[in-house]
Formats: C-alpha cells, sequence, structure tokens
C-alpha cells in the first residue's frame, strides 16, 4: 500500500493530489517507524522480566532502526533510532521513567547505541536505495523491451504514431503529442490523450526543436513560455518528427532519470517510424516499378499486336486495289481471308484490353446464372473453330454434370482465351482436350494441349498481365493478356483456375475450378 501511495506521489500531474500523496506516503512512513520502536520496546520488556540485563536488551532496539532503514529509507530509520534512544533510556535505565542518567556508564552505552544505530541506519537505507536503483533499472529495461517488441509488431505508420503516444504517456505519466513534418510545417498527427491543440508558441517552439534537433520548450532556454517540452525524433537520415509532452507549474515534465527515460524511447520510436516510412518507401517503389514494367509491356504490345495485323490488312486492301484485275479468284480470296482474319485479331486484341482495364478498375460484375457447361463450350468450340482448323479436338464431357451459377459471357471468354492460347502454343497436327467433370461439390473444366508445356518458374506468372512464356517454337506471340483476364473472369465467379504440366505427357494443363450452386 505505501509503494502505491509513492507511485501516487511521484507520478501524479497536477498540483494539490501530488503534495498530499507525498504527504501520507511519509506519514505512513514515520508511523510504520515508531510502531517497530514500540513493538522492540514489548519485546525488551519482557526480555527484561526474564532477567536478560540490560546491555543486551539494547540489541532488540537494532532491529526497528534496521527495519525503517530497508522498509522506509534513512529518515525514518533516523526517527526510529531517536526513538529507540529515547524508549531504552526512560524504561531501562534508573531512575527510570525519566530521562535522566545516573550512572556515567549508561550513558557511555546509550551514547554507543546511538551511534551504532545511526551507522547501521545509514548501511540499511543505502542498501535499500541501491536495490531499489537496481529494480528501477530492470523495470525500465523491461518497459524499454515490451516497448520494442510492441512497435516491431505495428506496421501501420498511423496506428504506429498511436502506440508511441500512448506508451510514451503510460511510461512517463504526462500527457503526450506526436508532430510529423506536413506541407512544410509539423502537424498533430497522434496523442494521447487525443489532443490537437496547438497555441503558437508551441508550434513555434515544435518547429524549432525539428529544425535545430533539440529540446525546446517548456523548461528549456528556447520558448520557455510553451506548454509542452518537445523532443525531437533523430535517426541517422534527420530529425523525422518532434514528440511533446506536458509539463506542470514547476517548469520541466520530467526529472533526470524520466529524461534518460525519455530519450531511449523517442530512439526506438525514432527507429520505427523510420522502419514504417522505409517499407513504404520500398512499397512504392515496387509498384512504380511494375507500373513502368505494365507501361512499357503495353507499349511494346500495342507496337506489335497493333502494327502487325494493321500492315497485312493494309497490304491485302492495297494489293486488291491496284491489282485485282491481275489476281485470280484464289489470289483474292486468299487476300479478303486475310484481311478478315487479322481483323479479328485485333479485335480480340482490343477486347482484351477493354477487358483488363475493366478487371483492373474494379467495373466488372459478373451476371450470374445456372448454366449448363456443355451449351457454353459448345458455344466456345465453334466460336475458336476456325483457330482450331490445324489442330484435332477432342472432347471429355462427364455425364450429369450439374448446373454451375456463372455468366455464360464471361466463361464463353474465358474458354476462347485458353483455346487461343493451347493453339498458339502447340504445333498443328497435335490434340487439344477439353474435358469436363464433377470433383465432390466442384465442376472442373479443363483444357490441355500437347506443346512443350510451362517452364516451372512461370506456372504462377504466367496468369500476370503483359506476361509471356518464352519459348522459341509457337507461332504466333501473344500479348500477354488472355491469361491474366482467364483468371480475373474466374475469380469474379467464385472459381479457381491454376496451370500443371501434363503428367501423362508434354504439355500444359489448364484447370478451372467452379462451386456447384454457388451464389454470389
Amino acid at each position: 500500500m505505501l509503494q502505491a501511495i509513492r507511485s501516487a506521489g511521484a507520478f501524479a500531474r497536477d498540483g494539490a493530489p501530488s503534495r498530499w500523496a507525498r504527504t501520507l506516503a511519509y506519514a505512513a512512513a514515520y508511523a510504520g517507524s515508531a510502531g517497530m520502536v514500540v513493538a522492540a520496546l514489548a519485546m525488551g520488556l519482557l526480555l527484561q522480566r526474564a532477567h536478560i540485563g540490560v546491555a543486551n536488551i539494547a540489541l532488540v532496539f537494532l532491529l526497528p532502526v534496521l527495519l525503517a532503514a530497508i522498509t522506509y529509507g534513512l529518515m525514518p530509520a533516523l526517527f526510529a533510532c531517536l526513538l529507540s534512544v529515547l524508549a531504552y533510556n526512560f524504561f531501562f535505565f534508573p531512575p527510570l521513567y525519566t530521562l535522566t542518567i545516573a550512572d556515567t556508564d549508561n550513558v557511555v552505552t546509550l551514547l554507543i547505541f546511538a551511534l551504532v544505530a545511526t551507522i547501521a541506519s545509514n548501511l540499511a537505507a543505502r542498501v535499500r536505495a541501491q536495490a531499489l536503483s537496481e529494480r528501477q533499472r530492470a523495470q525500465v529495461t523491461e518497459s524499454l523491451f515490451r516497448f520494442s517488441r510492441k512497435l516491431a509488431e505495428v506496421f501501420g505508420l498511423d496506428d504506429l504514431l498511436w502506440a508511441i503516444c500512448y506508451q510514451i504517456a503510460q511510461m512517463l505519466k504526462a500527457p503526450t503529442v506526436l508532430l510529423l513534418p506536413e506541407g512544410g510545417s509539423l502537424a498533430v498527427r497522434a496523442g494521447y490523450p487525443p489532443d490537437d491543440a496547438m497555441p503558437e508558441e508551441d508550434v513555434a517552439a515544435a518547429l524549432w526543436s525539428s529544425q535545430h534537433g533539440a529540446p525546446a520548450g517548456r523548461g528549456t532556454p528556447e520558448f520557455a513560455s510553451a506548454t509542452r517540452f518537445y523532443l525531437p525524433l533523430r535517426t541517422g537520415r534527420g530529425t523525422l518528427g518532434v514528440v511533446g509532452l506536458e509539463g506542470d507549474e514547476a517548469g520541466l515534465p520530467l526529472g533526470s532519470d524520466q529524461q534518460r527515460l525519455l530519450n531511449a524511447l523517442a530512439d526506438q520510436a525514432a527507429l520505427a517510424i523510420e522502419r514504417v516510412q522505409l517499407a513504404e518507401d520500398i512499397e512504392s517503389s515496387k509498384v512504380a516499378a511494375e507500373t513502368e514494367r505494365l507501361r512499357a509491356a503495353l507499349l511494346t504490345s500495342l507496337s506489335h499486336d497493333l502494327r502487325t495485323p494493321l500492315a497485312s490488312i493494309l497490304g491485302s486492301a492495297t494489293s486488291l486495289k491496284h491489282h485485282r484485275a491481275a489476281l485470280d479468284e484464289d489470289s483474292q480470296a486468299e487476300l479478303i481471308a486475310t484481311i478478315e482474319e487479322e481483323a479479328e485479331r485485333l479485335h480480340r486484341f482490343i477486347a482484351n484490353l477493354l477487358d483488363m482495364t475493366r478487371l483492373e478498375s474494379g467495373g466488372l460484375a459478373p451476371k450470374l446464372e445456372m448454366i449448363d457447361v456443355s451449351d457454353v463450350i459448345g458455344s466456345a468450340l465453334n466460336r475458336a473453330a476456325h483457330i482450331l482448323a490445324q489442330h484435332r479436338v477432342a472432347l471429355e464431357m462427364a455425364p450429369g454434370l450439374p448446373m454451375v451459377k456463372l455468366d455464360p459471357v464471361l466463361f464463353e471468354q474465358v474458354l476462347f482465351n485458353l483455346l487461343d492460347n493451347a493453339a498458339k502454343y502447340a504445333p498443328a497436327g497435335t490434340r487439344i482436350l477439353l474435358r469436363a467433370r464433377l470433383d465432390g461439390t466442384s465442376v472442373l473444366v479443363e483444357i490441355a494441349d500437347e506443346g512443350s508445356g510451362i517452364p516451372e518458374g512461370d506456372l504462377e506468372r504466367i496468369f500476370d498481365p503483359f506476361y509471356r512464356v518464352h519459348s522459341a517454337d509457337h507461332k504466333r506471340a501473344g500479348t500477354g493478356l488472355g491469361l491474366a483476364i482467364c483468371r480475373g473472369f474466374v475469380e469474379a465467379m467464385d472459381g479457381t483456375i491454376v496451370a500443371f504440366n501434363r503428367s501423362d505427357t508434354h504439355g500444359a494443363l489448364f484447370r478451372m475450378a467452379f462451386p456447384v450452386g454457388a451464389a454470389t
């Protein structure tokens, strides 16, 4: 209880409650010391009745002095020493019950007792002070360790700033604010208790502390009239911000020990803020690099996949315009077929770009309905017939497949893109397998080819926008958008899509899984 009273007295921030707490703590200490002397007196009287010599009883009165020094400190121990000398004289030296000492030998005994008690109380109080100091250091070290662990678990800047303010306010028992640079000035980013009031003098003190990297405000030569004491948060990169603590009427909000603790907390807080800011910078750099990569890929795709079909269309149209009379019907039909094929290719490319834009912007809203996957598979095969003309298509449909809730337009586009991808990467004359079956509570739709397969390192990356597998034996280069669109459409319909290399033969296999009766 006494320790709690002392803690309340040491950390109260307004004037009157702090003085009352200290007064109660001192009163309890002196009362406890007096109680120990009374207990020693009672023991001494009992020993006297047992015919124990008066000189030996002096040792009994050393006990309250030592206990008071260990429990309460030096001053209460000296108070116990004084009471013990008076009680020893009053109750045990003749004439009894007076403070007069008749025998000079007793005077020497009493003086020696007082000297020994004083020395013992000083030594015991010093040991107590050292023990309390070590305990306080251990508590500070443990608090700093917990603080560092808490900061390490926080990754968002706002959460980190709030945790810093809360921890500093709790450990130092002082309202705390934290300011970071913003728009050429400083702005309050966190506070505990929440408080964003900043008088002009405080704003000036915080700015001066940030610019000069030194404390300012309450209790310092710089802007002493401010309501808070401001300390810069510094790392090797410079000053990251400023932490401010409110003070009382006495000036500085902290003692020397608490000032050292604040410096340690500020160093840890600065490192944590720097860590989060560096992580944000790295993430921004990654986003910028990815954006640049996508931009370069888009430009590459535009330059190739637009120019190539346009060149073919323009060349065929020019030949028909200027040399129609010199061309036989077969040559004319071939040129017209080229125009049609390249126009369709150009249409697919532009459609893929538009679909990718819808996916990236979040504007894709599937219109789900219960469908029979075999109907959509048949429609996709008819649409891709000219693409698959040089391949053998095998269709395996398990009987009795249940209805699945899908968007038929998006599902058909996914099948078309996968069939187009298989035709690009599988040699002419090879087989392309399209299979649908039931697996537990999901309908699996698989498309497999007999091409060279997918490099192991590309099995996940092939679904990234504009990523293309580097292969020298396929006939037509892809845009790098088809598989990314497939994944976006499938996931929008609550399905999953994965890529494998076939185990029964060479080639790639794409597997889609849709839950039966799924609703979105």
